[in-house]
């Protein structure tokens, strides 16, 4: 498992079948991933040894689990300035802060006040299922977004 926390998103076969068999691929992706500073203090120790060790691989194929984390990792490293029909994620960070002590989760608390405190206009496809799931419950966001 790539991480504690599943991505809320899942790679078709198709593609985790498509980047797993090609190299040109796999380790320019796995490159960019271990490049990415905001994402290296996010992933897990697990993260950065897999990513490492694909972007070094010398074999011509990834097995279809590897494929798979491969693009689980990528999914979780993506970054959301937007969600819905177009609602700013820097807007709601805002609104979300103002409103963080009527949330039920001290844990939420401490997210929010940690996203604030970063200066992030965005959210990662890590933070994006938590990030929602609060907007929500503040009533920021309507359910079917």
């Amino acid at each position: 498992m790539a991480s504690a926390h599943r991505s809320w998103h899942i790679a078709s076969w198709i593609e985790i079948d498509r980047v797993r068999k090609n190299p040109r691929v796999f380790k320019p992706l796995a490159g960019h991933l271990l490049a990415d500073a905001d994402y290296a203090s996010e992933r897990s120790e697990f993260a950065t040894e897999f990513l490492e060790s694909i972007s070094r691989s010398e074999t011509e194929e990834l097995t279809t689990r590897q494929g798979e984390i491969l693009l689980e990792l990528r999914n979780e490293g993506q970054r959301h300035f937007g969600i819905g029909d177009g609602l700013s994620v820097e807007i709601l960070i805002g609104k979300c802060f103002l409103a963080r002590l009527d949330l039920s989760s001290d844990d939420d608390i401490a997210r929010i006040e940690a996203l604030k405190a970063s200066g992030r206009t965005f959210v990662t496809g890590k933070q994006i299922g938590w990030f929602k799931r609060i907007c929500r419950e503040l009533g920021e966001i309507e359910a079917y977004v």
